[in-house]
């Protein structure tokens, strides 16, 4: 079993410019610094005009008294990000994996960004997975309670980077 983690943000600026920056290891060094991530680096290339990248990074964590005794709160996270060319309606998905290392839980999700208006849709949908005998169901919904706030702070980030 999984939980499902959906949200949705607007950005205003077109698709192109959000994926050219989603895209780019400078702004993903940038956004993943500002949230307190450490020892990052990001193995990234094109694939005639699809990202793909390999991010890299240590994470902290307050977690919860249940957690603590299963999980340190520090660990290194592995996140592989893979772009798609845009569609027919001007789209870009991105399918990405995350694990922690250490911890038997993946994160399996999308991130879409549609043409809305004068600016871009971006719609985030994962599967939360924890493997954790007892505890997978908790640590599940914290990992989507802690993802929603994370990926609010990265949709703060990146709209201020496109405000310049």
């Amino acid at each position: 079993m999984s939980s499902t983690m959906r949200v949705t943000h607007h950005f205003a600026a077109d698709v192109e410019t959000v994926y050219a920056l989603m895209a780019d290891p400078g702004f993903l060094t940038r956004k993943y610094t500002a949230q307190g991530s450490t020892d990052i680096s990001i193995d990234g290339d094109d694939r005639g005009g699809a990202a793909h990248n390999l991010i890299k990074r240590k994470v902290t964590v307050d977690l919860p008294g249940f957690a603590k005794k299963v999980m340190a709160p520090t660990n290194t996270v592995l996140q592989t990000d893979d772009w798609a060319q845009p569609d027919e309606q001007g789209r870009r998905v991105c399918t990405y994996q995350v694990e922690v290392q250490g911890v038997p839980s993946r994160i399996d999700g999308t991130v879409t960004l549609s043409p809305d208006g004068d600016g871009t849709r971006q719609d985030i949908e994962a599967a939360v997975k924890v493997s954790i005998p007892l505890l997978g169901g908790k640590l599940e919904k914290f990992a989507v309670d802690s993802g929603k706030k994370a990926l609010q702070q990265e949709a703060d980030f990146t709209t201020a980077e496109i405000s310049g």
